[in-house]
């Protein structure tokens, strides 16, 4: 191809949300490779209006430009939601064809040509998209076990977007066998992107980095994220752990009751920061000295498949990491202490002290530079647009 390519990245997240997801990490460093990136977010539908969720204002905020990146959200009188019969592949396909501005004018506007590459995210969307877009390459990106969130009427909607696009990539290789063996996808059109981490935004430690914590003693351990995902048990017992060491838990993001009531018996050694944003997360990661990742244990269909974006934060930042299980580990072999139980999360706390930091700060380091995004999307970009050009004669 000798015109700048155009990519189309579709993902409910919003935008300006602090959620740092992976669509939105390769939307961005897209952008800064000199293609053309529009972002498509969930299309703002009636039932967003009477929930109030921040979609009616972003919808009006767009389209507009940040990063580099196109953000676009079209409106739709067709809410998808998991209940039947909105759950249905014909519902989803009614969501996107039914949008206003349609999602093709919406796209062309400001770039005056259609995606070359269209990338989603979102069950049932892919139909849609390739009636949309039917010449550009249709890719999914597989980013969780959609079942455990939505239902097994998901399957349909997977099974439908899975054989019309041109390349499935999944978060990791976990997922493989699901994809294979129970939805029935070629295995050749399967690609392993796994996550990764923009090693850029944790190189320098800035004055920023230094006064983020600066007022809590070390131990910091720190989580990231929402913590109604948290196991209330596990935080428990590493709070008490810390308190013995006279260290601190630092907690980032939408907040729980458990961990509100953790802070309230645990003064001077929890500290509920709430939500942050993204740009501001490497800071504290930075200036922490212990990155948890404590699912809860009873929730373990949703974890299928999960291979967590805080880990490769977590490690880009140096940081010693306490984890609970997660299927992805017995293929990557991360640097992570892995936990099942309150005793055996104290205890990591307490061992964590005693080994050499700067070996374990290396053994992250390195464990995030293989899994670096920019070099990951420089290959991406590589991979799918020789593969167009190869398709287009």
């Amino acid at each position: 191809m000798t015109d700048t390519p155009h990519i189309l990245f579709h993902r409910p997240t919003l935008w300006s949300s602090p959620v740092q997801c992976s669509t939105k990490t390769l939307a961005r460093l897209s952008a800064e490779e000199g293609c053309k990136v529009t972002y498509l977010q969930a299309p703002l539908d009636p039932i967003h209006l009477f929930r109030a969720k921040g979609y009616a204002q972003e919808w009006k905020n767009t389209p507009r430009i940040e990063s580099g990146v196109r953000v676009i959200t079209p409106a739709t009188v067709i809410p998808v939601r998991d209940i039947w019969p909105l759950n249905s592949k014909r519902a989803s396909f009614l969501r996107y064809r039914l949008c206003s501005p349609s999602i093709r004018s919406l796209s062309r506007s400001g770039v005056r040509k259609e995606p070359d590459i269209v990338w989603t995210t979102v069950p049932g969307s892919a139909p849609a998209l390739r009636r949309c877009f039917p010449n550009a390459t249709l890719v999914f990106h597989v980013i969780d076990y959609y079942p455990a969130f939505r239902g097994e009427a998901v399957k349909a909607l997977e099974r439908a977007d899975y054989a019309i696009c041109d390349h499935v990539y999944l978060i990791g290789e976990s997922m493989v066998d699901y994809l294979v063996a129970e939805l029935g996808v070629s295995r050749g059109k399967i690609t392993v992107l796994g996550q990764g981490v923009d090693n850029q935004l944790y190189e320098n430690p800035s004055d920023e980095t230094r006064a983020a914590l600066a007022d809590l003693p070390h131990p910091r351990a720190i989580w990231t994220g929402v913590l109604a995902k948290g196991d209330a048990a596990m935080f428990s017992s590493v709070a008490e752990a810390l308190r013995l060491q006279s260290g601190s838990l630092v907690l980032i993001g939408p907040s729980a009751a458990w961990a509100e009531a953790l802070a309230r018996a645990y003064p001077g050694v929890v500290h509920l920061l709430g939500p942050k944003p993204a740009a501001e997360i490497p800071h504290y990661l930075q200036a922490a000295d212990i990155g948890l990742m404590l699912y809860d244990q009873k929730r373990g269909s949703v974890y299928k498949g999960q291979n967590p974006l805080k880990m490769y934060e977590y490690a880009a930042a140096g940081l010693s990491i306490v984890s609970t299980w997660h299927e992805e580990f017995a293929f990557s072999s991360p640097p992570v202490r892995i936990v099942r139980s309150t005793e055996e999360a104290s205890a990591a706390l307490t061992e964590i002290a005693a080994i050499d930091k700067a070996i374990a700060r290396q053994q992250s380091k390195d464990f995030a530079r293989k899994n670096d995004w920019r070099a990951k999307v420089k290959l991406l970009l590589k991979d799918l647009l020789s593969d167009r050009s190869a398709s287009h004669g």
